[in-house]
């Protein structure tokens, strides 16, 4: 949780040194100087776990794309030399671009929430290193929050590598609620959801949704602290790496707020895992880690009290039901009477 964060975390540079915590400035890209309240800055929040070239990509794209007063925050999760030596080149070349060094990782809930109490910005916006921002993808977010003080978070239309397909959007989204409770949650890109392109008619709904990704994610900075951030590791119990996302969104609903999906906003998330090599050191070390995973997944099921992972993925349904003890696969047939008043989507 973010109250207590500084006193739960080291936060060092790259000599070792504690940071300032406490700064009452921040510069953004153009050397201007912003103080309290911020209002005018956004601060953008980045883990670094190997994949140096990936972060430097994201983080040029940022410069190159946003005239929007921003700074960035990269939480490095303990990387090697490489990646070091890319990240630290960035700080050195930017004065707005921040490091915090740690010595292993804290997990993707530990080290987003490390960049978000350090950040000063109004607006924090939570990035995956390996996205590439297009042109206007930050006005259009900060428009969307504009509109509705409780609009807490706005999403980013994700598109693929080969930019013309659409990676992840609004109309993807997907939960299973009655009576107020949310009991099932995830994503439904099979039939008329899959393989959509950039500019289709359901890619171009903007709107409420259910929850969103947080590959590319604005939030209010005080709606985070007033929710308490991610759900971090604390003396054994909290998402380390798994369904942080959804857990987010819940909470941020919880406290009152709206999640928006922002089709005019896009980034490209180059991340497809039927190319990726499963074995290099950042999926081994970092994302394929199935123990944690399975050990985060049940947290937030119980958390919640949520029965359904909904997967209806364009290759097959690999939806799964809580049992109470373990994951079991479910064909889970939305259009039943059992769910079809149930199904919360776009609005």
């Amino acid at each position: 949780m973010l109250v207590d964060i500084g006193n739960r975390y080291s936060f060092l540079d790259r000599y070792g040194n504690p940071l300032n915590l406490d700064r009452t400035e921040a510069l953004d890209q153009y050397g201007g100087e912003h103080g309290h309240p911020f209002s005018d800055l956004t601060s953008v929040v980045i883990i670094s776990a190997e994949r140096g070239d990936d972060t430097k990509q994201c983080v040029q794209s940022i410069f190159q794309n946003t005239p929007e007063s921003f700074e960035i925050i990269l939480s490095d999760a303990g990387s090697g030399r490489e990646t070091l030596e890319i990240i630290k080149s960035l700080e050195d070349a930017y004065t707005n671009v921040h490091v915090i060094c740690n010595k292993q990782s804290t997990g993707t809930t530990g080290q987003r929430n490390q960049g978000i109490y350090f950040s000063r910005g109004e607006y924090v916006v939570v990035m995956d290193n390996d996205v590439v921002v297009l042109p206007g993808w930050l006005k259009h977010l900060k428009e969307t929050m504009a509109k509705d003080e409780k609009i807490g978070i706005v999403g980013t239309k994700l598109l693929s590598a080969e930019i013309e397909n659409v990676y992840y959007c609004g109309c993807h989204t997907i939960t299973l609620e009655k009576e107020g409770k949310v009991y099932g949650i995830g994503l439904a890109k099979s039939g008329e959801m899959a393989n959509l392109q950039r500019y289709d008619p359901l890619v171009m709904r903007g709107g409420e949704v259910p929850w969103y990704t947080t590959t590319a994610l604005l939030a209010k900075r005080k709606y985070l602290f007033e929710v308490g951030g991610f759900d971090d590791m604390v003396d054994g119990k909290g998402i380390f790496i798994a369904n942080e996302d959804k857990d987010l969104s819940l909470n941020i609903r919880k406290a009152g707020y709206k999640i928006y999906y922002c089709p005019d906003s896009e980034a490209i998330h180059s991340h497809d895992y039927s190319k990726v090599d499963r074995n290099d050191s950042y999926h081994r070390t970092y994302r394929l880690r199935m123990e944690q995973i399975a050990q985060d997944t049940e947290y937030f099921l119980k958390k919640w009290g949520i029965t359904y992972l909904i997967e209806k993925l364009p290759g097959g349904d690999y939806s799964k039901k809580w049992d109470g003890k373990e994951l079991v696969p479910v064909d889970l047939r939305l259009d039943s009477d059992k769910f079809k008043n149930d199904i919360v989507i776009l609005k």
